[in-house]
């Protein structure tokens, strides 16, 4: 029978991997909607439907918006890369910079363009396409993921309980407790100040009307899920490219409105108060985890990496306390 189940969850696993990120996104958007669920008390069901969307149309339409901003981007750079080094070459000529700097940056500005116009030909159309349906297929999934886990989840780990022995039942619910303690300060930290700082951004960016806003707003939102990338990463680029073309005051007065409007409220409020409440996991664990699994297996991996940390550090953290509890206990014996 073991054997039979070991090949079932094996059979399943593979017919359900490729909605494997819509899973684990609804699950990360459940923790997110559950403080939301929570403030409608008894009724739970009409608190996890307006958690639902109340998170998910956000960041679907940041991330969809996005990629498609950026994909065309791409595109639109392996049509125009002469002209667009002309332009920008000119550009840097006029700041009266010596020889072998201009050498340098022309050099490496030619490899860069060179670089996404083979990485844009070497994106077929119809696998574009096929990505392009499978991210709205597994974001459209992660809805019910979402409603169902905030409606049922408790009973669905309480039944889980029922099969623990009942002398292990109180180590496994500290586990438990634990583990959903972590990877609540991880998700909760992260995307609300992700979602807070891209929402901000897109509206920054196009006030200022600063080229491709929602595709810069994702970026924002990537930016803002790991800790120390933060929104600078994309703020301090714009700035640089809004000093070229439009001279100190401008670069500066933009620098000081999204650093004031973007950064300050994620990162200082937003990010420092939710982890420092939840969470009690070390942030170079949660900087390697989240870049390690989206490079390894993208947008899923991206959120699973941290899933797996946390469930590792709430285990060893669990057990640590324990043993300093039967030591304690010892010396007292004693």
């Amino acid at each position: 029978m073991m054997a039979v189940l070991i090949a079932a969850l094996i059979a399943i696993a593979y017919f359900m991997f490729p909605l494997m990120d819509g899973i684990i996104l609804g699950t990360v958007f459940a923790y997110i909607g559950r403080p939301i669920r929570d403030m409608f008390g008894a009724r739970k069901r009409l608190g996890s439907a307006i958690a639902s969307i109340w998170i998910i149309v956000p960041i679907s339409l940041v991330l969809i918006l996005g990629v498609m901003e950026i994909a065309n981007l791409f595109i639109w750079i392996a049509q125009n890369q002469g002209s667009i080094a002309r332009e920008i070459s000119s550009t840097i000529s006029g700041l009266e910079i010596p020889e072998e700097i201009y050498t340098l940056i022309t050099g490496s500005l030619q490899n860069v363009l060179s670089f996404m116009a083979d990485l844009a030909a070497r994106m077929p159309l119809f696998d574009y396409g096929r990505r392009m349906i499978l991210l709205a297929i597994n974001l459209v999934l992660s809805i019910p993921v979402c409603y169902f886990l905030l409606c049922d989840g408790e009973r669905f780990v309480e039944s889980w309980f029922t099969i623990v022995p009942e002398e292990s039942l109180d180590t496994y619910r500290a586990y438990f407790e634990r583990i959903d303690r972590i990877l609540s300060g991880i998700f909760l930290g992260s995307m609300y100040t992700a979602i807070v700082g891209s929402v901000i951004s897109a509206i920054v960016f196009y006030a200022f009307d600063v080229p491709r806003p929602f595709a810069m707003a994702s970026l924002v939102f990537i930016a803002g899920l790991v800790p120390v990338l933060t929104a600078w990463a994309v703020i301090v680029p714009i700035s640089i490219y809004r000093y070229i073309l439009l001279g100190p005051a401008e670069a500066l007065m933009f620098f000081a409105v999204a650093s004031a409007l973007i950064y300050l409220p994620s990162e200082l409020i937003i990010r420092p108060y939710l982890v420092a409440a939840r969470s009690s996991i070390h942030p170079l664990l949660v900087i390697l985890s989240f870049l390690g699994g989206a490079m390894v297996a993208g947008i899923g991996g991206f959120f699973l990496a941290p899933a797996i940390m946390g469930v590792i550090v709430g285990i060893y953290q669990v057990r640590r306390e324990q043993a300093l509890a039967k030591e304690t206990q010892s010396e007292q014996d004693l």
